[in-house]
This record gives structure tokens, C-alpha cells and sequence, in this order.
């Protein structure tokens, strides 16, 4: 047994039920859950304040091709050696081929970026022009991108300007849409400004349409207080979103309990009840049509049955659920607990691919997926 071997052997743990998932998935979820340790000097990463230290890997299998990005936890059961994930499962070492993502343009130090225009998985691209969030929920990947920013002296919170900065992305890259990306996300940090919110996205959106671009445009947003309770200026809003070329409408749900939501979602959010979510959905799959509205729910943060019974919730009424794995993204967040083990994990998983085949559902796979 080599040296890596017998490292993975003194991390060995034990897994009851692999509920008939392939092996790469098994690795992946493990990975986002746990982290990785890595094997390899040739991986090096700035030290940037608070954050995490992370890597982006692509998976790879026989017809099987995912990426994810993952913390670096020295005291994972998963490790990569810069070619393959090794890990010690029920006394046997297991392996599978992947390798490190690097984007030259967008992050030459491997670290995954969460500026203000980054790609996001396979033909998925993300425009974040507001960088900050006024909500500031305590388990959100932008609080790695506010202290990434705040150390680099990046990111200005001139969010007109970074706004116009999108808008010439598209007129210099305009023509490379199409070709590359499936989808292209509108995926901001909120702002208490409803109407400039609202100006933004729906110009952007114009812009894509305008330069020619026919594939799915996202938008991804906390839902304004003022329309939580207004069904004919909840309508206008929508409407004013599909209208200017959108193509699916999402808002986080996150989680589900109405005691959870408070402890870790901040501002009127917090206060959003499940039921509220299902009638701003309601109307907006009557507007953008079945599957034109999707919601992120976090496997880990609550119980898992939590999590079904409001990935079952949507689907029904014909939203999109796109699940994500609870991962911290800078050390305050590793107080909050993932709560349940790997096992639990796979089964959560396996369990959403049940509501994925019930009721015939299109699947985002993102670098933070559940799926």
C-alpha cells in the first residue's frame, strides 16, 4: 500500500447504503459535504483574510462529467492528489479520475471566483452585479466574496458601475453566448431599491436578447417586501421580468423550518412562510409556465425530510427545485452544522432524483448541486 493509500486508511469511514449510487456521485457529495485534503504541492492558494480556501474540480466517469467546488479540510476523509479523489470506504480504497479547473481569465490562482461575471458549471455563465447583499444571510457564499473583494480592493460598491461593466461584457462578447453557455444566470446580491433592481435585470435581459441570445436567462433574487402581499403588483412585476426576455424566475428558499429561517436568514426574509413562497410560485409558473420558476433549498441545514417534502412542494405545482449542499465559505460559517451524515446525504439525493423522474423535471447541476 503506497503512502497516499495508507493515508486514506487512517481517514477510513463506513458507509451503510449506497442506495444505488454510482461511486462519483458518492465522492462528489462527499467532497462538498466533508472537503477535501489535498495530496499535491503543485495546489496553492492566496490567503485572503476569513475565507476558506477552495478548489474547483471536474469529475470524471464513464458517461459522467461534473464540476464542483470544494473547501480544503485537512481532516476530509475525501483527498486529491491532483489527478483523482481517493478515500477509504468500509475498509476498501476507492478512486476516481478528476483534476483541477482553472480559469486563466477569471482566476488564475484556482481559487473559484465569485466576482462580478464568472462561468458556473458546464455552459452556465452568472452576471453578479450587485456583489453585495444587503440581507447578509449567515450561510451564503457571498460572504466569501465580500471579504475575497474587501482584502483585494476589488468589487466596488458602485453597483451602477458594475452594472454598465455587464452591459459591455455582452456588447464585446455578445456573439460567444450562444455558442457556449445554455443558460445565463442574473444572480445578485439584492438591493433595497426595488425599481433599480428591477431596471437592471430587465435591461440586461434586453441586452442578451438584443445581441442575439436564444438560451435560458435566469434570474435569481430575494422577493421585494412590497409584493409579498400585493397579488395585482406582484403580477406587474413578473410580468415586467418575462416581458423584457427573461426566461425562468427564482428566489431562495432556502430552508424550510420558520425557526431555522430566523436564525440564520436576515431581514423581512425571514419572516417569509413556506405558504408564502407557494403563492408568489404559484403565480409566477402561471406567467413564465411550468418549470419557468425554480427555488434552491440547502440539503444539510435542516432535517432532510424538511427538505424533500419542500422539494415535492414545488415540483408539484411545477417550479424547478435546485438543491444545493450546505458548505461554509469562510470560518464563521463553520459553526453552523451540517445536520447529517453522508449516508443521510446520498439518501437525500437518491430521494430528489425519485421527485426528478415523478414528475419529469429539467435538472440544473451546479457547482454546489444536490443533483
Amino acid at each position: 500500500m503506497g503512502a497516499q493509500q495508507k493515508r486514506a486508511a487512517k481517514f477510513d469511514f463506513a458507509l451503510k447504503n449506497g442506495y444505488g449510487v454510482r461511486i462519483e456521485e458518492i465522492f462528489r457529495l462527499g467532497a462538498l459535504r466533508d472537503g477535501i485534503q489535498l495530496l499535491t504541492t503543485d495546489v496553492r492558494f492566496p490567503m485572503l483574510g476569513q475565507v476558506i480556501p477552495r478548489v474547483e474540480i471536474e469529475i470524471h466517469g464513464r458517461d459522467y462529467f461534473k464540476t464542483i467546488t470544494v473547501r480544503i479540510n485537512p481532516r476530509s476523509p475525501f483527498m486529491y492528489d491532483g489527478e483523482s479523489l481517493i478515500a477509504s470506504m468500509n475498509g476498501e480504497i476507492r478512486q476516481i479520475h478528476c483534476r483541477q479547473h482553472v480559469d486563466p481569465a477569471r482566476a488564475p490562482a484556482g481559487m473559484y471566483n465569485f466576482g462580478i461575471m464568472r462561468a458556473n458549471a458546464a455552459r452556465s455563465f452568472v452576471f453578479d452585479y450587485h456583489v453585495y447583499c444587503c440581507y447578509s444571510c449567515d450561510f451564503c457564499f457571498k460572504e466569501n466574496e465580500w471579504e475575497v473583494l474587501a482584502i483585494q480592493g476589488g468589487g466596488s460598491t458602485d453597483y451602477k458601475a458594475n452594472f454598465y461593466t455587464c452591459l459591455d461584457y455582452i456588447n464585446e462578447h455578445g456573439d460567444e453566448f450562444n455558442s457556449q453557455y445554455d443558460v445565463v444566470w442574473l444572480c445578485t446580491g439584492s438591493v433595497k431599491n426595488e425599481k433599480a433592481e428591477l431596471d437592471r435585470h430587465t435591461t440586461i435581459a434586453r441586452r442578451l436578447r438584443e445581441v442575439g441570445y436564444t438560451g435560458g436567462i435566469y434570474v435569481s433574487q430575494v422577493v421585494p417586501q412590497s409584493i409579498r402581499s400585493d397579488h395585482n403588483k406582484r403580477r406587474d412585476y413578473l410580468s415586467a421580468l418575462k416581458q423584457s426576455g427573461i426566461s425562468r424566475f427564482n428566489t431562495g428558499i432556502e430552508i424550510i423550518d420558520p425557526a431555522m429561517r430566523r436564525k440564520y436568514i436576515h431581514g423581512f426574509k425571514a419572516e417569509f412562510r413556506f405558504e408564502d413562497y407557494i403563492t408568489i410560485f404559484t403565480e409566477a409558473v402561471e406567467i413564465f409556465g411550468r418549470w419557468g420558476a425554480g427555488s434552491c433549498l440547502l440539503a444539510g441545514i435542516e432535517a432532510s425530510d424538511n427538505t424533500i417534502t419542500g422539494l415535492e412542494a414545488l415540483a408539484k405545482i411545477g417550479v424547478v427545485p435546485a438543491p444545493t449542499v450546505l458548505t461554509p465559505f469562510v470560518i464563521k460559517q463553520m459553526d453552523i452544522p451540517f445536520c447529517y451524515d453522508l449516508d443521510e446525504l446520498i439518501e437525500t439525493h437518491a430521494r430528489f432524483h425519485e421527485i426528478i423522474a415523478r414528475y419529469e423535471m429539467p435538472v440544473f447541476s451546479g457547482v454546489f448541486s444536490l443533483a
